[in-house]
């Protein structure tokens, strides 16, 4: 029996993942009205729909980033067994 060494990571999906994940937590805050201004007075020029776009896709790179970044550290980690 042999003993083959564990495969590294591909970080494609980590990186789709992450951003498939990121993008759903910025569209749920966006949606929720986490992020508006409790002053009635000063009007908002953009629409709950460009607030999703924004958040969703400031999360899908960061968490994008993120998932790239565990990957990075899963390579590291196999390359020491």
């Amino acid at each position: 029996m042999t003993v083959s060494a564990p495969r590294p990571p591909r970080f494609l999906p980590f990186a789709v993942t992450g951003a498939v994940v990121g993008f759903l937590i910025g569209a749920l805050l966006a949606a929720t009205n986490v992020f508006t201004d409790p002053d009635p007075l000063v009007p908002s020029d953009y629409s709950w729909t460009a607030g999703v776009g924004y958040l969703g896709f400031l999360g899908a790179g960061l968490c994008a980033l993120l998932g790239v970044l565990l990957a990075l550290l899963l390579d590291r980690r196999a390359d020491r067994g």
